[in-house]
């Protein structure tokens, strides 16, 4: 998935403002701070992504014209392909990230597991369950 903004995400998608929860106006470090918003945050408040419905749990707000501030939540691809790399020599693909952590891994002597799709989705589920009881 190429690079882009989040605007331009959306755009792609044709995702509707409307549908996207309202968000505090404030965005700065309130947000550590609002009750309301750490709770959007929690580990088991995992939520549908807004151009895909897969469950993860990033989420960030951004002011959607005519709606105002929205959250925008968004499945691991969707987050990746909206993120810059925080140097200019990390990887830009999530393929990249993992041949660096398995480099990194190796020169440790350090065993890893990766987690399936599948295993990520029934985490996302078996959270999403915890949250609705």
């Amino acid at each position: 998935m190429d690079r882009m903004d989040v605007e331009e995400l959306l755009r792609l998608h044709a995702v509707d403002g409307a549908r996207l929860d309202p968000a505090p106006p404030e965005t700065g470090d309130r947000l550590t701070d609002d009750p309301w918003v750490r709770g959007r945050f929690r580990a088991d408040a995992w939520r549908p992504c807004c151009v895909c419905g897969i469950d993860y749990r990033t989420s960030r707000v951004i002011d959607f014209p005519g709606y105002g501030p929205r959250w925008v939540d968004l499945c691991r691809d969707h987050s990746l392909a909206v993120r810059k790399p925080a140097l200019p020599t990390m990887p830009a693909t999530v393929e990249g990230a993992f041949e660096d952590i398995r480099e990194v891994v190796a020169k440790l002597g350090l065993t890893m597991r990766p987690i399936s799709h599948e295993e990520w989705l029934e985490m996302g589920r078996a959270a999403r369950q915890r949250r609705d009881q």
